[in-house]
């Protein structure tokens, strides 16, 4: 009986010692291993509604989120160097979330979404999992392109009507309202003044349709002005579009 009672016991130890075995092999996802995720964020931005793509470039000091397994809490985060690298080291083996935060471009009040990754990580494996991209949107006067123009005054003798005005002189607009709208805005974006050379020049655009306009007084002499309007097309990050010369009317 001693030694059956024996056997039993040895056999419950070494079931309890290759238990210990087992579970100190198969570590739970997380830091301490010598696997690696690594990628690269890339940059996508587009005007404000997300109908024009302007530009890429590597995404720099952008976060990135990283949870172990089945956690529901996060595990790390790193951020992107400035070629929009990141890499999360050290890692066992297992099942991965890899996430990071971008526009939502079918909402209509500016939100973020997640962007989630799911990865299982071998044994002693480095995943690359290559170029990710991260969309973005700015506004129309947060570029580096420039319209200008100046501004004449076509004065009459106020002895004279329409149609047989006379011109009296041409001179500088000074203090003329300027307007502009990028693509398809409903209102204007923005309004300033000639100087007092008549010169304007709305800067900062980026690439985009655009439509500079202005009032001039109507010489047939009804109560309502003529619009004067110029359309554009910004191509070029770095265009500076002159409009030359601009002549309004004034009785």
């Amino acid at each position: 009986m001693k030694r059956k009672h024996l056997q039993v016991i040895n056999t419950f130890i070494y079931a309890f010692l290759i238990g210990i075995l087992l579970t100190s092999c198969n570590k739970e996802e997380g830091f301490g291993g010598n696997s690696h995720i690594k990628g690269k964020l890339i940059e996508k931005v587009y005007n404000d509604d997300y109908s024009l793509l302007l530009f890429e470039q590597a995404a720099k000091n952008e976060e990135v989120f990283i949870v172990f397994g089945n956690n529901e809490y996060l595990g790390d985060d790193v951020n992107t160097n400035f070629n929009g690298n990141f890499e999360f080291k050290y890692l066992h083996p297992g099942n991965y979330q890899v996430f990071y935060y971008s526009d939502d471009t079918l909402s209509a009040y500016d939100e973020n979404k997640e962007v989630i990754l799911n990865i299982e990580l071998e044994k002693n494996e480095t995943n690359d999992i290559g170029e990710l991209y991260i969309i973005k949107s700015i506004d129309y006067d947060e570029g580096n392109a420039i319209i200008r123009g100046r501004v004449f005054l076509i004065n009459y003798l106020n002895s004279t009507q329409w149609p047989n005005l006379i011109v009296k002189d041409t001179s500088l607009a000074q203090e003329q309202e300027v307007y502009i709208s990028y693509e398809n805005h409903i209102y204007y974006d923005d309004r300033i003044r000639t100087q007092f050379d008549g010169t304007f020049a709305f800067t900062n655009l980026i690439k985009g349709h655009y439509k500079i306009f202005l009032y001039s007084e109507n010489p047939t002499g009804a109560t309502e002005d003529i619009v004067i309007s110029k359309e554009i097309d910004i191509i070029n990050e770095l265009e500076d579009i002159d409009l030359g010369d601009i002549y309004i009317m004034k009785l």
